[in-house]
C-alpha cells in the first residue's frame, strides 16, 4: 500500500462548517458566504470528524453516487446542464459570477445557479474550475464562486483546476505566472521546483482551489505529440521522476493535493486525446523503464490522486481506452502500483472518452474499470442517472463505489476541508512570488547549441535590431514575446524596430528597413510560438532567415513555447529555448540576449534539426552575462 504523509493544512479558511452526510441546503443567494457556526453532525478535517468509512455506511445510493463526480464550472460549466434562457437577452447585464444571466418568470439564473442546484439536488463531490474567459476571473471572482457552490453542498466540495503553470494556468487575473513543467526540467533543480509548487499550491489555497491536477508526469519523447509539450517534466524518466516528485511536494507544503497525470503515459503518442482515442505504442518493457518510472516516483512522492487518460495501450489492453479498462486502471494503477489514493479520470467530455451508448455508459464502465471520481461527463444528470441504475441492478458493486467515496473523503480530509476551504491569510501575487517566478525563468533558458549564440555587443552601440513575433496568442496564454525582447534589448543601447510574424516577410523587412532609416537591420531576432505546428508562420520564418542570409544579417531565434520549433531552423542559427512564453520566461529571454542574464539551462528533451537529425539532450556551459550589466526583475 503506499503510504500517504497527508497535505497540509497551513492556514485558516472560514470557520462556516458543512455537515458530513447531512441533507443539502437549499440554494443560498448570491454573494460571499458568512462566517456562522458548524451545522449538525460531524465536519471533515474537525478534531471529532467521523470517519470517512463509517459516514458513507450511512449513505443512500444518491450521496454515494454523488460523491463520485466533479463537473465543471466556468467555461465548461453549462455543458450539459438545463439553463433557462431569457426570454429577452440583455447582454448588458453580467452577473457577479460571470457572464449573462437567463431568466424565467423574471427570475434571473445563470449556469453557476444551475450547477449549484446540480451540485444540492444530486449531492456532487467536486467541481474543476475553469476561468469564464481567456483574460481569467479575478481572485475575488473565484472565491464568490466557490463560495456559491460550498455553500448548497452537503459534504465539502473538493474544488480542482488544471494549474500546471506555463501554458496550461487557470489563475491569470491577480496572480503570479509560473513557468512550466519543462522550463523547471530545463532549470534541473529540485529545490527550486519545489518552490514554485508551493508557490502555486499557496496562491490555489487563497482562491479556495485546494486540488491541483497536476503535475504532469508524461514523457515528452514525441516531438511531434501535439497536446503535452512543455506541460511535460522532459525526456529522461530519472531527470523528470525528481521534478513530478519536487512538485509533489511543493503543493503537498502549500496544503493542496497533487495529480500525476495521464496514465498510462500520453508523451509518446501523436494524437490529442481532446479530438481523438491516441494509442501508446510501447512495450511493456520500455514502458516500465519509461513512463511507468515516473508515475511510480510520484506517487512514492506522496501524489494524492492519479488521472487517467484517454488512450489505448496495447501492451496491457489492447481493446479498451485506458479510462475503461480494469487490466489499466486496477491492474497496473491499483495494483502492481499499490496506489490506494483516488483515481479520477481526464474529462469525460473529451472525444478520446467517447462510447457509442453515451455519457451514461462511459461513466459506468470507468467506475467498473476501478475509477474513484469521474470528471465532466457531458451529460451529468444522464451519467448519474446510468451509475444509480447500474448500482441498483448490481452491475457495479455498492461496496467498491464505497471504497471510492472512502478514499475521496479522505482526500478531504487529509486538507482539512471545512466551511468554503478558503485560506483568507493566503495571498497572491506577493513580491517573494514574483522573485521565485523571475528566478525560475532566468534559471531555464538553454542554447541549443551553446557554441552556437547571439548577444548584443556591448562595444556597438547602435546596433539596429529587427524584433518579429507573433503578438497576440489567441487564448491569452502568453504575452507578446516580441515586445518584452525589444524593450530589453533597447534598454542595453540597441536600435529596435519590431513587425509581426504574420506579415509577409518581404513586406516586414521593408517596413523595417523604413523605420530604421533606410538602413538594413543588423540582427533579426525571430520569436516563435509552436511554429512547428503553424504552417504560415512556419513559412515565414523560412523566407526571414532566408532574407537574412541573402542580406548577410545575423538572424537569432526565440523558441518562445515549444523547442519543436528547432526543426525550421537552421544549425548554423543561434536558437534560445524558453520552453513557455509567460511574462518572466519572455523577460529572462530578453535579459540573455541584451548580456544581462547567464544562460545555464540543460537541455531536457532531445531535438529534430532543420535537416531531420537528433539534437540529443546536453548539459548547456554557463554564458555568463556581462560584468558591467546588471541582472533586471
Amino acid at each position: 500500500m503506499t503510504q500517504h504523509p497527508g497535505t497540509a493544512q497551513t492556514g485558516p479558511s472560514s470557520t462556516r462548517a458543512i455537515a458530513l452526510g447531512a441533507a443539502a441546503p437549499g440554494p443560498a443567494a448570491p454573494g460571499p458566504a458568512e462566517a456562522g457556526p458548524a451545522g449538525p453532525g460531524d465536519v471533515l478535517g474537525s478534531d471529532d470528524a467521523v470517519d470517512a468509512s463509517d459516514a458513507v455506511d450511512d449513505w443512500d445510493d444518491a450521496q454515494l453516487v454523488g460523491q463520485l463526480f466533479s463537473l465543471a464550472v466556468g467555461t465548461h460549466s453549462a455543458r450539459g446542464i438545463t439553463v433557462d434562457e431569457p426570454d429577452s437577452p440583455d447582454d448588458s447585464v453580467t452577473t457577479a459570477d460571470g457572464g449573462h444571466p437567463a431568466a424565467t418568470d423574471g427570475v434571473w439564473r445563470t449556469p453557476v445557479d444551475a450547477l449549484a442546484d446540480l451540485v444540492a439536488a444530486r449531492h456532487i463531490g467536486g467541481v474543476c474550475y475553469f476561468p469564464e474567459t481567456a483574460e481569467g476571473d479575478s481572485p475575488d471572482a473565484i472565491r464568490h464562486l466557490v463560495r456559491r457552490l460550498q455553500q448548497v453542498a452537503s459534504v465539502p466540495l473538493l474544488v480542482s483546476a488544471d494549474q500546471e503553470n506555463g501554458t496550461v494556468s487557470r489563475l491569470r487575473q491577480g496572480s503570479t505566472r509560473l513557468p512550466s513543467a519543462q522550463a523547471l526540467a530545463a532549470a534541473d533543480d529540485v529545490a527550486l521546483t519545489e518552490e514554485v509548487a508551493r508557490t502555486s499550491g499557496t496562491e490555489l489555497r487563497a482562491t479556495g482551489i485546494r486540488h491541483a491536477f497536476a503535475p504532469v508526469a508524461d514523457l515528452a519523447v514525441e516531438p511531434r505529440n501535439p497536446v503535452i509539450g512543455v506541460r511535460s517534466p522532459g525526456a529522461d524518466p530519472q531527470a523528470a521522476a525528481r521534478q513530478v516528485s519536487a512538485t509533489v511536494r511543493g503543493l503537498a507544503a502549500a496544503g493542496v493535493a497533487s495529480t500525476l497525470k495521464h496514465f498510462p503515459g500520453h508523451g509518446s503518442t501523436t494524437v490529442d486525446s481532446h479530438l481523438g482515442l491516441p494509442v501508446l505504442e510501447l512495450t511493456r518493457d520500455a514502458w516500465e523503464r519509461q513512463e511507468r518510472a515516473v508515475f511510480a516516483a510520484g506517487i512514492a512522492a506522496g501524489a494524492d490522486a492519479v488521472m487517467i487518460g484517454h488512450l489505448v495501450f496495447p501492451a496491457v489492453d489492447a481493446g479498451t481506452p485506458a479510462t475503461y479498462s480494469r487490466a489499466v486502471v486496477t491492474g497496473e494503477l491499483r495494483e502492481a502500483l499499490g496506489f490506494d489514493g483516488v483515481i479520477v479520470t481526464d474529462a469525460l467530455d473529451m472525444a478520446g472518452a467517447q462510447l457509442a451508448d453515451g455519457p451514461g455508459a462511459g461513466a459506468v464502465a470507468a467506475l467498473a474499470a476501478g475509477v474513484d471520481q469521474l470528471l465532466m461527463p457531458g451529460d451529468p444528470e444522464a451519467a448519474t442517472d446510468a451509475v444509480l441504475a447500474a448500482l441498483a441492478d448490481g452491475v457495479l458493486s455498492r461496496d467498491a463505489l464505497r471504497d471510492s467515496a472512502r478514499r475521496i473523503l479522505r482526500l478531504k480530509e487529509r486538507l482539512g476541508l471545512t466551511g468554503d476551504g478558503i485560506d483568507v491569510e493566503a495571498l497572491l501575487a506577493t513580491s517573494q512570488h514574483a522573485s521565485t517566478a523571475e528566478r525560475a525563468a532566468r534559471a531555464s533558458l538553454v542554447w541549443r547549441d551553446p557554441s552556437t549564440t547571439w548577444v548584443l555587443d556591448p562595444g556597438a552601440p547602435g546596433t539596429r535590431v529587427l524584433v518579429v513575433g507573433l503578438r497576440t496568442d489567441p487564448q491569452l496564454r502568453g504575452v507578446d514575446v516580441s515586445a518584452v525582447l525589444a524593450d530589453r534589448l533597447g534598454a542595453a543601447g540597441a536600435q529596435v524596430w519590431t513587425e509581426p510574424l504574420d506579415d509577409d516577410p518581404d513586406t516586414i523587412l521593408a517596413a523595417a528597413t523604413r523605420g530604421l532609416c533606410g538602413s538594413t537591420p543588423d540582427v533579426v531576432v525571430v520569436a516563435t510560438r509552436d511554429a512547428w505546428r503553424d504552417p504560415e508562420q512556419s513559412r515565414h520564418l523560412a523566407r526571414l532567415l532566408t532574407l537574412a542570409t541573402e542580406t548577410g544579417t545575423q538572424a537569432c531565434v526565440v523558441a518562445t513555447r515549444s523547442p519543436s520549433d528547432s526543426a525550421l531552423v537552421p544549425d548554423d542559427v543561434p536558437l534560445l529555448l524558453t520552453f513557455g512564453d509567460v511574462a518572466p520566461s519572455a523577460r529572462a529571454a530578453g535579459d540573455a540576449l541584451a548580456g544581462a542574464a547567464a544562460v545555464t539551462g540543460v537541455l531536457p528533451v532531445d531535438l529534430v534539426g532543420a535537416d531531420g537529425h537528433v539534437v540529443p539532450r546536453h548539459t548547456s556551459p554557463v554564458t555568463p552575462p556581462r560584468p558591467s550589466e546588471e541582472t533586471r526583475s
